[in-house]
């Protein structure tokens, strides 16, 4: 579309992406994935991410990347409701599913569906996966890696859905926050991260930094 005199431009929600795959306009924003606006019926906030990125349209020689300067504004109160579930940041991982397990199940029996299973494995099961390979139980390469992400991602489902149970749990960013800074999940798969990261094998590396913490959750 460039070529034919059509000019672009998009919004990225992961920025080390933009920066490999140079479009010629580019705003990073630092909101989840399925938000590139932002707080869901905010619409003054989001007319100013979409007035950033119109204003891309003045550069005229590309690639450009910017990013937007704000952060999204939460979409409710819900961090007292949060409080109600228990759970313990330093505590022992099986011991905190099992207090989130009434909460999972209410929220799967309400919605008639769970996104919990692209491991193969129920949360106990992906939470051993975790800590297991954290105390080199297990070695993750090949097809190895791809199931200890998908342990990861079960674990975020089942504290994700235990969280909608709570019908007051609406602000996104309130409990994005709430898993990676106050369970034990959050902290353990920042672990596996951590580890991937600071290894010698590529895969592992790789791993690390696009597979298991969302790049706008802050270390």
């Amino acid at each position: 579309m460039e070529d034919e005199g059509l000019a672009t431009a998009l919004i990225a929600l992961v920025r080390r992406q933009a920066e490999e795959v140079r479009p010629p306009r580019a705003l990073w924003v630092p909101f989840p994935l399925g938000r590139p606006f932002g707080a869901a019926g905010n619409a003054p906030f989001q007319r100013r991410v979409l007035t950033a990125l119109l204003d891309l349209f003045d550069r005229r020689a590309g690639p450009v990347l910017e990013d937007f300067s704000e952060e999204a504004p939460p979409d409710g109160e819900d961090r007292e409701v949060l409080d109600l579930l228990v759970v313990n940041r330093d505590g022992p991982l099986l011991e905190e599913i099992d207090r989130l397990r009434p909460w999972y199940e209410m929220s799967v029996a309400r919605r008639g569906r769970t996104t919990l299973g692209g491991s193969g494995m129920d949360a106990p099961g992906a939470a051993r996966l975790l800590t297991g390979w954290l105390d080199g139980e297990f070695q993750a390469h090949g097809t190895g890696i791809d199931r200890l992400r998908l342990a990861s991602e079960d674990l975020k489902a089942y504290y994700m859905e235990s969280a909608a149970a709570h019908t007051g749990a609406t602000d996104t960013g309130a409990v994005i926050a709430w898993f990676w800074t106050r369970t034990a999940a959050g902290r353990i798969i920042r672990d596996v991260r951590s580890k991937c990261v600071s290894s010698d094998k590529a895969v592992l590396r790789d791993a690390g930094t696009y597979m298991f913490v969302p790049e706008y959750v802050n270390d």
